[in-house]
């Protein structure tokens, strides 16, 4: 119990992750990501993170399940799902990277095909999972493909990688289809509010009501609300916000763009809101975020907007 409490009061972090113009995958690799990994404060981003451990042991926290992780692990974080790893005391882990811009790939394969597009991000992983290479080998095939593609860099590498993140999606629509015989518990509860999380991808530019969400699975508001919070540690509204905000970064890196058009984009009444839950969650405002330069790889951010397990 006092474990618990612990990790209630630790601050998340925001990670904002650039996505390379033209890519819809960020590879970190090499010696940098050998170290051993602590949960002193765990974080989010703002794309889907997939992660292989080379080598090293420990456990990765991931809402309420802490599971072990081996040499050939593999977590599958969904964006905005707070998360960290510890190794086991005295360790030293090597893992490595890849962030997914899931909605955007999807958006591009199915760029005139709305249906086929809501559907596809209806079926794509909300939950996370840590998955073992030998029983799960092509996906990890996949996973080492896409890392090792990466690393090389050989010509028409991004036509490659993207050949690769297209049936990685495939896996992982059919790794979720098969959750309720591999997870139980709080997965099936997230399961529930999935058409919410996707609805929100989908309309964070819209007016959202936490009764529209609730519709949108099938259940009552109260249940709704008590459901979301359990699930991601958040109240609807604020991760809605915490949408909008990565999306507003987005906007700022890419275009000179005015506050009251950031606003209208992202779904917020006026500046005002705009650049008090920026503040909130980012730590700066947007015109100090916007001058800090271009270069937002990887940022880190503190937030109370979402809090630890």
């Amino acid at each position: 119990m006092e474990e618990k409490i612990e990790k209630a009061e630790k601050i998340e972090e925001f990670r904002y992750y650039e996505m390379p113009v033209g890519r819809y995958d960020l590879a970190l690799l090499g010696d940098k990501w050998i170290t051993n990994y602590h949960t002193n404060e765990q974080h989010f981003h703002n794309f889907f993170e997939i992660a292989c451990c080379h080598y090293g042991s420990g456990v990765v926290y991931m809402g309420e399940e802490s599971p072990a992780y081996k040499n050939g692990s593999i977590t599958l974080i969904p964006a905005n799902f707070p998360h960290g790893i510890q190794s086991n005391p005295g360790g030293t882990c090597y893992w490595e990277f890849i962030y997914f811009d899931m909605v955007g790939f999807v958006e591009k394969c199915c760029e005139d095909d709305t249906y086929t597009k809501d559907k596809m991000l209806q079926s794509l992983i909300n939950i996370p999972f840590l998955l073992e290479s030998e029983q799960h080998p092509r996906l990890a095939n996949l996973v080492r493909s896409i890392l090792n593609e990466n690393r090389e860099r050989k010509p028409r590498n991004r036509e490659a990688v993207n050949g690769y993140l297209y049936v990685l999606m495939q896996e992982l629509i059919r790794l979720n289809e098969n959750r309720y015989v591999n997870h139980g518990g709080n997965a099936l509860h997230v399961e529930k509010i999935r058409p919410a999380l996707v609805y929100v991808e989908l309309y964070y530019n819209r007016e959202i009501k936490v009764q529209e969400l609730a519709k949108a699975c099938s259940i009552s508001e109260p249940y709704f609300r008590k459901l979301f919070s359990e699930c991601m540690n958040v109240a609807p509204l604020e991760y809605v916000n915490t949408v909008r905000i990565q999306k507003a970064c987005d906007f700022l890196r890419k275009e000179d763009i005015s506050m009251n058009a950031l606003a209208w984009k992202v779904g917020f009444s006026s500046v005002s809101t705009l650049e008090r839950n920026f503040k909130k969650i980012v730590g700066d405002s947007p015109k100090q975020w916007k001058l800090k330069g271009a270069d937002h790889e990887f940022v880190s951010y503190r937030t109370r907007a979402l809090r630890g397990w």
